[in-house]
């Protein structure tokens, strides 16, 4: 081994501690930077100046420290020093520099170029010499400056500033919530447009809006679908408003943002559930007595003059209950029932409820319409023929009795609780009775109704019956359609 190589190695930490200790003797604020954006080493000064720990210096990119507003110009100056080649001429830069307590030192500096991969800089404190005015005032916009700087770091919803004086208006000043909030580290977006939180939804109706009011130099709220740095989906509320200088030009947009995800799951799920309380009371009452309810319009009996009413019943089905067990019989009624309503939805007519084994629909109302009459005759029609497609335990096909009238009714909601909507009136009872005095298998209709079918449908004369409470009536049974 050289023992010269053995005499040089305390020799070279002897050096180095040497300067190092001469560094710190200056008053200035002395400072290596490398390439990468990060101090390579600092004086105590810094400590001192600024408050900060040399550590804490130097575990993040210089340019991190620098005032949002000085952020533009300062990359200019940094693209000085990144030109390659030696240059001794020092590089003029003054700036604002954040402190620990979120308040903001001036520093004029002298830098040199990069030169492998380093910058060597001199920076003074030369706040004071910024500042005009009396003492006292000097103070007070200090200390305003640094309540605004710490709201800015303290604020919960991400706030950014953007240059429109610079091409494609880039970021330069985010607030430590809007990291937070997108995942994004300051030194990773300024110096870009914020567009990159869009991801691939740039066609949403709100980009448009926002660039329309960009473009015009407006305050506007959009809510965009973002995407943080790890790819996950977030919805921002973002309001921008315009900056102009003394001379009315537009020279910075504000922006603050807001992650509100979870309020527009509470609003989605609000509305879903809206949505099914809605259909759930659309399959209890007629979709216009839903509407007057829900705007508490009056009262919801109205009066109608001319509607026609079916009453259906399946013929000898309480005998079937004694031989039916109770699930079996309900699912079986379920599926009767469920075919009728298809048919009442197909004619347009309304059903208004089932009492056991008997059904009601009613045709004219709540929407009046003028071939109330046709649809209610159409579907007993169609009722005769799908109930032959249920059987009994003996494998015969279920009958039904069918009667039909029209005439005047009121049809309504009445009471405060379990809504139902119904209809009264004389012509409702001779509907009914109708249907409990016709025989298995046809359709009974009074002269009322029949005398408004019998230019589109064929009847068959009953007769004169006794009808309860009316006496005798003739009555005529619906056949066909012509």
């Amino acid at each position: 081994m050289n023992p010269s190589c053995e005499e040089s190695k305390p020799n070279l930490v002897s050096r180095e501690a040497s300067l190092q200790a001469f560094f710190n003797l200056s008053p200035d604020l002395l400072c290596i930077r490398g390439s990468d954006g990060f101090f390579k080493e600092l004086n105590s000064v810094w400590i001192s100046t600024l408050g900060w720990t040399l550590d804490e210096l130097r575990s993040r990119p210089w340019l991190d420290f620098v005032h949002p507003d000085d952020v533009a110009f300062t990359f200019d100056v940094e693209r000085q020093c990144q030109t390659e080649g030696a240059n001794y001429t020092p590089i003029q830069l003054k700036n604002r520099y954040r402190c620990r307590d979120g308040s903001y030192r001036w520093l004029s500096w002298r830098l040199s170029a990069y030169e492998n991969g380093l910058s060597y800089g001199i920076a003074q404190d030369v706040s004071q010499s910024n500042w005009r005015g009396s003492g006292t005032y000097r103070t007070e916009v200090q200390e305003t400056v640094k309540l605004r700087d710490q709201a800015l770091t303290a604020s919960s919803v991400g706030i950014v500033i953007a240059d429109t004086r610079l091409p494609d208006m880039p970021l330069i000043y985010v607030n430590p919530a809007f990291e937070q909030i997108t995942g994004y580290s300051a030194t990773e977006v300024l110096g870009y447009n914020c567009r990159f939180l869009q991801g691939t939804k740039t066609s949403q109706p709100a980009v448009a809006e926002l660039r329309d009011a960009i473009k015009a130099g407006k305050h506007c709220t959009v809510t965009l679908l973002n995407y943080r740095k790890d790819g996950t989906p977030f919805w921002n509320e973002l309001t921008i408003s315009p900056i102009h200088d003394d001379d009315d030009n537009l020279t910075h947009f504000v922006g603050i943002q807001a992650d509100i995800s979870d309020r527009i799951k509470a609003e989605q799920a609000l509305r879903l559930e809206k949505n099914k309380s809605e259909r759930l009371l659309l399959n209890i009452l007629p979709k216009p007595i839903v509407e007057q309810l829900k705007r508490f319009e009056g009262s919801l009996a109205q009066q109608y003059t001319e509607a026609t009413i079916l009453f259906a019943d399946l013929v000898d089905f309480t005998p079937l209950c004694a031989q039916m067990p109770p699930l079996e019989l309900l699912n079986l009624l379920n599926q009767i029932f469920s075919v009728f309503d298809q048919l009442a939805e197909k004619h347009g007519v309304e059903k208004i409820k089932t009492i056991g084994d008997a059904y009601m629909v009613a045709g004219g109302l709540p929407v009046p319409i003028d071939n109330h009459a046709e649809a209610i005759a159409q579907m007993a029609l169609d009722m005769q023929q799908a109930i032959h497609q249920f059987k009994t335990q003996q494998g015969e096909s279920f009958q039904i009795r069918i009667g039909i009238n029209t005439g005047p009714v009121v049809a309504g909601v009445i009471g405060i609780k379990k809504f139902s909507y119904d209809l009264w009136g004389d012509a409702v009872n001779v509907a009914s009775r109708m249907e409990s005095y016709g025989i298995p298998g046809r359709i009974q209709v009074t002269a009322a109704t029949k005398e408004r079918l019998q230019d589109k449908y064929l009847f068959e004369e009953r007769g004169a019956i006794s009808v309860k409470g009316k006496g005798k009536m003739i009555t005529y049974w619906l056949v066909g359609k012509k």
